[in-house]
């Protein structure tokens, strides 16, 4: 991720100023030798024991420099997390969009898991139940939704074969089938009728075998 300011190739050196940076206060530019070396938070200074008069190997640079990325990269996906719950490919895409590198994505990931603030199996889970138990969306389209949202196919498996039983498939199913089945009344064409039927309920993410049988239920009763 780029610095506060264009970030210079680092050497070592005595540190000459601590200087809190005006756009934001909670970071201080470090200056070795009275030139500009790299900026961190505030916190990290002290951590650290970043003082004037102290001497930092160019490792000890780098050490604070991923360090104060990492505490940024912590920060922005809180921030993220707190708007609603998210997967963790979702963290990890929308930290390397804000331009850090994958490794401290990934090491956010780890981190933001390890502690509880992610979790794909019960995210998945949560969406499988509102989205099936409010809207009534068949399981393809639950599954291709999480799958766009990087949750593994195990774990997307695991929550579907946890929320939803094939008959309440089948009956989701036949209360859309239900809602639709009059609009196409004006359908003549009694084959372009059940195509149509067929059509919405698969957008709907239902299997073909569920359609099919629905669709021919309809039909027979002659709803």
């Amino acid at each position: 991720m780029e610095q506060d300011d264009e970030q210079r190739a680092l050497r070592p050196g005595r540190v000459t100023r601590l200087v809190q940076q005006q756009k934001n206060p909670n970071r201080v530019s470090v200056f070795i030798e009275e030139a500009f070396a790299f900026g961190v938070h505030v916190d990290l200074v002290v951590a650290f024991g970043i003082q004037k008069g102290r001497t930092l190997s160019v490792d000890e640079q780098q050490r604070f420099v991923e360090a104060d990325e990492v505490r940024t990269a912590n920060t922005i996906a809180l921030d993220y997390l707190s708007y609603r719950a998210r997967t963790e490919h979702e963290v990890q895409q929308k930290l390397i969009r804000s331009g850090f590198d994958a490794s401290i994505a990934e090491r956010t990931v780890d981190r933001l898991r390890a502690l509880d603030y992610l979790d794909d199996a019960a995210y998945a889970r949560a969406y499988v139940e509102a989205r099936f138990r409010n809207r009534g969306y068949g399981p393809r389209r639950l599954r291709s939704d999480l799958l766009r949202r990087g949750v593994p196919a195990r774990i997307i498996d695991a929550a579907l074969d946890a929320v939803v039983n094939p008959e309440d498939v089948l009956e989701a199913a036949r209360l859309h089938a239900a809602k639709r089945w009059p609009r196409l009344a004006t359908e003549t064409d009694p084959n372009k009728r059940r195509k149509k039927l067929s059509e919405y309920l698969v957008r709907r993410g239902f299997s073909y075998d569920t359609v099919r049988r629905i669709v021919d239920e309809f039909e027979e009763d002659g709803v």
